[in-house]
Formats: structure tokens, sequence, C-alpha cells
């Protein structure tokens, strides 16, 4: 349960109040322009971002577990050890975004179906185990040291993408384009 409402939320925001650590599982947070905010820690389990700009928002250590991305900009978002398990990002706007250290796994829900596009992102040392990004947009992406046991990359096109030490499976990207 959310430790405050949407309107407490909007009202935080609005007066500069410190969001880290907040408790916000489960609102409805969709379309909103929440850009540029210290999220560190807040936990947003099974929250509705889908069609929001998180752009620039700084969400280490937060607990997206569940959540519905559909559609948001998180452009320069840091995700810096974010859980992110079973979240839903079709067509999420991922360009810059920081994923370093996160977990990213989830049997196939976690999924960046729909052209979602991950443009120049940092997922270094990420958990991708069993995430799905069939279809996405994957350009200048850095997977070194990430794991991606069991990922989805069928019509992935994928341009320019570092995988320095990640761990894969052989014919992970036979039905992705652009390699």
């Amino acid at each position: 349960m959310a430790d405050v409402t949407v309107d407490q939320f909007n009202s935080h925001i609005a007066n500069g109040k410190n969001l880290s650590g907040l408790n916000l599982s489960g609102l409805d947070l969709s379309y909103l322009s929440i850009t540029k905010l210290n999220l560190r820690g807040v936990n947003l389990v099974r929250c509705n971002l889908s069609g929001s700009d998180l752009s620039g928002s700084d969400l280490t250590r937060a607990n997206l577990r569940g959540a519905c991305l559909d559609g948001a900009k998180l452009c320069g978002a840091i995700l810096t050890r974010a859980n992110l398990t079973i979240t839903d990002m079709r067509a999420t706007d991922l360009r810059c975004a920081n994923f370093e250290g996160a977990n990213l796994s989830g049997a196939a829900s976690n999924s960046w179906q729909s052209t979602a596009r991950v443009i120049g992102a940092n997922m270094h040392k990420a958990n991708a185990q069993n995430a799905n990004f069939s279809n996405a947009i994957l350009v200048r992406v850095n997977f070194n040291a990430s794991n991606l046991s069991g990922a989805n990359f069928e019509g992935a096109n994928i341009t320019r993408v570092s995988l320095q030490n990640a761990k894969y499976d052989i014919g992970a990207f036979d039905k992705a384009t652009g390699i």
C-alpha cells in the first residue's frame, strides 16, 4: 500500500519535497511529467507509469517490479541497481538510460517489445536473464558483463551493441537483424 495518494505525490513534486525512499506501490501515475526527480530507492511496485515522462530522473535502487512503463519516456534516466523484474516496457524510450547492475530478469514477461527504443543505454553488469527484447531497437547498448541467458532477441534491430564478457545463449541473436 502506498504511503501517499496521487494528489499528495503531485503536491510533493510541486513543493520540491524529497521523494527518495517513498512507497508509491500500486499507484496510477500514468501520463505524468515527472522529469529530473530524485526517486532513489522509491517503491514503484505494480505502478502504472505508462505514458509518463521520467527523463533525467534518478531511480537508483528503485523497485519497479511488475510496473507498467508502456510508452513511457526514460531518456537519460538513472536506473542503477534498480529492480525491473517482470516490468512491461512496450514502446518505451530508453535513450541513454543507465541500467548498470539493474535486475531486468523475468521469464518473457519483462517485455521490450513493439519497438522499445534502447539507444545509447548502459546495461553493464545488468541481469537480463530471460528478458524479452523481441522487436526492440538496440543501438550502441553496453551489455558488457551482463547476464543475457535465455533472453529473446527475435526480430530485434541490433546495431553496435557491446557484449564483452556478457553471458548469452548460442544462437540468441540468430533471429535479430542488423548484427
